[in-house]
């Protein structure tokens, strides 16, 4: 048994908002990959990074996403402050 993971991509088309779009599928775990992510796929490599889909719809949500690039943007950081008089102070 081996632990790697050996894709055998085909690329099929899908329509994304009434237009063709060519996308890798994974014949061997039956997954989409996101070329934008990864164009390696394509040229049948094993991509060092990307983003793999069960279903059509979750991958054209992806593509669609891809125009605003959310998970490039870095959030603030969020600290909470703690309230002094919340301590408590358990004496045994």
């Amino acid at each position: 048994m081996s632990n790697r993971w050996l894709p055998k991509w085909k690329i099929v088309e899908i329509e994304v908002n009434n237009k063709p779009f060519e996308v890798c599928y994974d014949e061997t775990l039956k997954i989409y990959a996101c070329p934008l992510c990864s164009p390696s796929c394509k040229s049948g490599g094993i991509p060092d990074y990307s983003s793999y889909f069960f279903h059509t719809e979750d991958l054209i949500r992806h593509i669609n996403a891809h125009k605003y690039n959310l998970w490039t943007k870095k959030r603030p950081i969020e600290f909470e402050e703690e309230d002094e008089g919340e301590e408590n102070n358990e004496e045994d």
